[in-house]
């Protein structure tokens, strides 16, 4: 409580302190900004400057295909969360997390972790929602990017470009409100405070309940930044980001599983508000974050940006956990039951890194060039706190009897047993020269060059006579990690390029013997067309691809008392992943009033070498990776007859996917896949500018669709039912 009274007043405060902020002087000046990507509406990605890029390349010069969506579109769909965003992204799709506890995310048949997001180009922890409402925009670079970024999966970098300061008076105050009881009222006000000193405050608390009974959410939210202007050539912004949430872990309705054939279902005969987790059990996550960015132009030639950023996240949970009716057929047992297991952890991260880029032009001869050298450094310290249980297990519950599933139980007693430290230091050098042959005929080549080392783990014992498991030793990695590209870029408005690039990723975790993970090595190869029409106001890209990652691991299936494992930093080989696909976009605004985004993806990814005896079978599609994936959006503004008028509409489709694990090759049961079909919801939108009033509203999910996420068998979420949302937003 006193966290949602201190968030509401620091918003009321922002809102009462905008009487004086509009007096300051707004005088301006011709500032060096970062915020240069001036996207109207829709905006054609093509024609962008993209932040994510590190480089001065234009996207037309840049040979992989990225993705940009806008604040206006993420204001017009009224995305509540980042996984609405990531919707109008082509290719990436939504996977599930255990119990629903964060945003998860996959792209061209890989899923991405902590190593695939960012926010404003500093790496930050994935485990949390982040909050949509403070975004700028959202880049995606689709595909391997470790010449950049270093160490990151292949799918895919998602960077969350935050909204930044501004020599002008303006701002919103909003208010939205939805189904099952939910209410957010937002702020967002920028203002100079002096001729070279500019202020924004972004701020929301957020309260929901859930179509699922006992599921509720409270979020925090705040996003004040300041921008200095030192000279007329160099920029200073400092950003803090804290974010709060508290919300109830759901694993969903669960897999019905007969131990006799090992054949899986999903149990579809429970209702989709059916909770069957307890009325206590909670996951409480923050995180705070400090950027500080410096941008300076030497001439007009060579500038340099420079980012030190910082990290604190922590998740706090205590659940019941993975949910599996299990039967066995044999003993004419056709009743599944379970047995809640319960699970209590605490994880704490602290995270600073570093990255200075220099950018610049000249010319050899009769040769142009557009060099990016640049460096970057982070060091991580993570924390687990492990903890002994009074009980591991609650209630049996019977799935052919509905009264076994009550909500009430008492909490276990619980005692930290031992925290686990592991340090982690990451350095890497790069270069890249985009190398221009002729007008239209450019030769893109870099390099990177990565260390990491994961420290040995360090325990603090807080349970006397407590024995933890072994101790993960010290590693150190090193490698080279090489991109090369040929772009055909005759004029503005076309570009067909081909480009290959060798990617270098570090695998988390241990094996069930405690033993270091060898890194990945990832090469791919991608061809591609990007294309304007409409006199340049839509972009119509089109690319292929090829991406085979060489050293794979997935989560053991045994621990190392030869029990089924629940651990998920515990890991065994997989051998050899091949993904192949291809890629659709088509994003603009045809009219002025008129914006769309469309595109549709095909991914085939699967095992191609896998150990002989242990191995997963090959040439089968991953688990989770849906073969096709679709999407489209199409909003209109009357401007004659009803002008201020607005309505639109978002389709999103997931095609089929498997659910539950590949199989292997020596397992006795049938197999261990599920079937989960595939889906499309639609949305529809409405609403009405008056002066400096907005009102809008959405009904999502218009077909009240019925469909599942699924985070391998055991945790199985309903995707949300029709439901209505709608925001009041007043201009300032």
């Amino acid at each position: 409580m006193k966290k949602d009274l201190m968030t509401v007043g620091l918003l009321l405060s922002a809102i009462c302190f905008t009487a004086q902020m509009k007096k300051t002087e707004t005088d301006t000046i011709r500032i060096q900004t970062i915020e240069d990507v001036n996207l109207h509406k829709t905006g054609n990605p093509n024609k962008a400057k993209p932040l994510s890029t590190k480089s001065n390349l234009t996207v037309m010069e840049t040979p992989q295909p990225i993705a940009i969506v806008t604040h206006e579109i993420i204001e017009q769909q009224q995305a509540r969360q980042l996984s609405d965003v990531i919707k109008n992204v082509n290719g990436i799709y939504i996977t599930s997390s255990r119990g629903g506890s964060q945003d998860s995310f996959g792209g061209r048949g890989f899923t991405f972790g902590n190593d695939n997001i960012f926010k404003n180009g500093s790496r930050v922890s994935s485990g949390v929602f982040p909050e949509v409402t403070g975004l700028e925009r959202v880049e995606v670079l689709k595909g391997a990017n470790a010449m950049l970024y270093g160490n990151v999966g292949p799918g895919g970098i998602v960077n969350l470009i935050t909204k930044k300061p501004k020599f002008e008076f303006g701002g919103t105050l909003g208010f939205s409100a939805g189904s099952w009881n939910s209410y957010k009222p937002t702020v967002d006000i920028y203002s100079p405070l002096s001729k070279n000193v500019a202020v924004r405050v972004n701020g929301a608390y957020e309260y929901a309940e859930s179509f699922r009974d006992l599921v509720k959410s409270k979020k925090n939210y705040l996003n004040p930044s300041f921008l200095f202007n030192l000279s007329e050539n160099t920029q200073l912004i400092v950003e803090g980001d804290y974010l709060y949430h508290n919300f109830t872990p759901d694993f969903g309705i669960g897999s019905v599983v007969d131990d006799a054939t090992g054949i899986s279902r999903l149990a579809t005969e429970i209702s989709r508000n059916q909770f069957l987790g307890t009325d206590w059990q909670y996951q409480t996550t923050q995180q705070a974050t400090t950027d500080v960015i410096l941008n300076h132009k030497f001439n007009k030639n060579w500038a340099l940006n420079a980012v030190a950023s910082y990290q604190n996240y922590t998740k706090d949970y205590f659940s019941t956990e993975r949910i599996r009716w299990i039967y066995n057929s044999k003993d004419n047992n056709f009743n599944p039951a379970w047995t809640r297991p319960v699970g209590k952890t605490y994880n704490e991260q602290n995270y600073t890194s570093l990255q200075i880029n220099l950018n610049g032009e000249f010319k050899t001869g009769n040769i142009h060039h557009k060099l990016l050298v640049g460096t970057d450094g982070d060091y991580s310290q993570a924390d687990t706190q492990n903890f002994k249980l009074s009980t591991t297990t609650l209630d049996k519950f019977f799935l052919n009897d509905p009264s076994t599933w009550i909500n009430e139980a008492p909490m276990p007693a619980s005692d930290k047993t031992f925290r686990r430290r592991i340090s982690t230091r990451r350095f890497g050098l790069y270069a890249q020269d985009l190398v221009e042959l002729t007008k239209s005929l450019k030769v893109l080549a870099g390099v990177r060059y990565s260390y990491l080392t994961n420290g040995e783990s360090s325990d603090k014992i807080f349970m006397p006579g407590f024995t933890p498991p072994a101790a993960s030793a010290k590693t150190e990695d090193h490698a080279f990690s090489p991109k090369a590209g040929i772009i055909y870029n005759p004029n503005d408005n076309i570009s067909v390029f081909a480009t290959y690039t060798n990617s270098f990723v570090p695998n988390t975790g241990t094996t069930v013997h405690f033993e270091a993970l060898k890194p990945s090595t990832v090469d791919q190869y991608e061809i591609g067309v990007k294309k304007n029409v409409f006199n340049s106001a839509v972009a119509v890209n089109l690319t292929a691809y090829q991406i085979v990652n060489n050293n794979t691991y997935t989560t053991a299936i045994v621990g190392p008392d030869g029990q089924a494992n629940s651990n998920t930093s515990l890991k065994e080989y997989a051998g050899r992943v091949r993904s192949r696909g291809a890629e659709l976009d088509i994003t603009g605004n045809p009219l002025s009033n008129l914006s769309l985004i469309g595109g549709v993806s095909y991914n085939h990814a699967e095992y191609t070498e896998t150990p002989d005896k242990t191995g997963y079978v090959e040439n089968q599609r991953l688990v989770r990776t849906p073969a096709v994936t679709a999407n489209a959006s199409v909003f209109y503004t009357f401007t004659r007859f009803a002008k201020g008028l607005k309505i639109g509409t978002t389709a999103f489709y997931t095609g089929d996917r498997k659910a539950g694990w590949n199989d292997l090759k020596n397992q006795k049961q049938i197999t261990r896949m599920i079937d989960v079909g595939g889906f499309t919801t639609i949305d529809v939108s409405m609403g009405y500018e008056w002066k400096k009033l907005v009102i809008q509203g959405k009904i999502g999910n218009l077909f009240d669709v019925v469909n599942y996420n699924v985070h391998e068998n055991y945790s199985v979420n309903p995707i949300t039912p029709r439901n209505y949302y709608f925001t009041l937003t007043y201009k300032l």
